[in-house]
């Protein structure tokens, strides 16, 4: 059967007999475009962050093409073609009569540089990861692991962003005060290890904080290593931070008052493991302050937006980052709560505590042998 346009009806398309219902595919379709739109916006807001063009008219305000060309020295043809998206996705507000475009207060404090709220990581977290889509299909196919090195610089930086965001505002003004005794031992001079320190942003608050602690980084992905040294020498606190390149699993070794672990364990082929060799180099009276995102223990209660970024998150980098070597492979939502006690009882760690946190996202343990 066709219309009078000669074209086939979409009841024919689809088949009625498949029980096809119009308005839920308009429904369906309505959500795939706004989401498909949602990543269109999110590839512009990572190319502003990274052209710089978001600082640029944070300081301008309201501003046209031409003006922030000139300000900013690119070119001004590609700016507007920039501005009228992120106008069309609803970022910027634009002006008919003046063509003028302007950041609301809320989007240039969410992007701004040193912000206790920003979110820009998350937008260059993206371009990142879909440059490994490629790969990560090998892996459906093989079920190999990808190692950490085979993926671009850019994802551990827009990572490094993402997590600077809670250890600004959160590591040292509101963890470390929260365990009984922890400051007032770092203040009087301690050893802390980081591990998978990253761009080392945890050990640099750590040092600065506390100026009579020593601490140890331990990274195996190499391009990781050099930006945390630069970081502490930036800082003036490279003669209290050193940054070991390699598995903490093989590598760590001593004794210290303070171990931290951020959104690290579930990344380990090993965690099991990984927990055991802590607890043999945690203090007898020291701490393992370990971080985790908010999971469910039924992985069907993780819903919502949230969680839907970090099982992608987790199927393009956590997953297979953990299975290389024959990995476990728990994901980035693979340490709930309950699956934390487990794994710390049996690594001989006796005492548990979730550490009260305004952060949604993570969950914070204060973890003692």
């Amino acid at each position: 059967m066709v219309d009078v346009t000669g074209q086939p009806r979409m009841a024919d398309m689809t088949g009625q007999a498949s029980g096809f219902d119009p308005a839920a595919m308009q429904e369906v379709t309505s959500r795939m475009m706004a989401d498909i739109s949602a990543a269109m916006a999110t590839l512009m807001c990572a190319l502003g962050l990274r052209l710089g063009i978001f600082a640029h008219m944070a300081a301008l305000g309201p501003v046209t093409s031409e003006e922030l060309a000139a300000a900013s020295g690119l070119d001004q043809r590609y700016l507007t073609e920039w501005l009228h998206a992120l106008a069309a996705a609803g970022y910027l507000e634009a002006a008919q009569d003046t063509k003028q475009f302007a950041m609301s207060p809320d989007l240039a404090l969410l992007v701004a540089e040193g912000s206790p709220v920003n979110v820009s990581g998350g937008y260059q977290l993206i371009p990142a990861l879909a440059s490994a889509v490629g790969e990560v299909a090998e892996a459906f196919r093989s079920g190999d692991g990808i190692p950490p090195d085979r993926y671009s610089p850019e994802l551990f930086e827009a990572m490094d962003l993402m997590s600077a965001t809670w250890l600004d505002s959160m590591y040292a003004r509101v963890w470390i005060p929260a365990i009984t005794g922890l400051a007032e031992r770092l203040h009087a001079g301690g050893r802390v290890a980081d591990i998978g320190c990253g761009g080392g942003r945890a050990l640099v608050l750590g040092a600065q904080a506390f100026p009579a602690s020593q601490f140890t980084g331990y990274e195996a992905y190499r391009p990781s290593v050099e930006r945390a040294r630069e970081a502490a020498a930036a800082a003036g606190v490279s003669g209290r931070v050193e940054v070991v390149h390699g598995d903490a699993l093989t590598l760590l070794e001593g004794h210290y008052d303070l171990v931290t672990a951020f959104n690290t364990v579930h990344d380990t082929a090993d965690p099991a493991a990984l927990l055991g060799r802590i607890r043999k180099s945690v203090d007898p009276d020291g701490v393992l302050l370990l971080l985790e995102s908010a999971a469910a223990d039924d992985p069907l209660h993780n819903s919502g937006s949230a969680a839907a970024i970090l099982y992608a998150t987790s199927v393009l980098y956590c997953l297979p980052s953990s299975r290389t070597g024959d990995g476990q492979g728990l994901g980035t939502l693979g340490l709930p709560a309950g699956a934390i006690r487990d794994l710390c009882g049996t690594a001989g760690f006796r005492s548990i505590r979730l550490i009260p946190s305004p952060d949604p996202f993570n969950a914070v343990y204060e973890i003692r042998p």
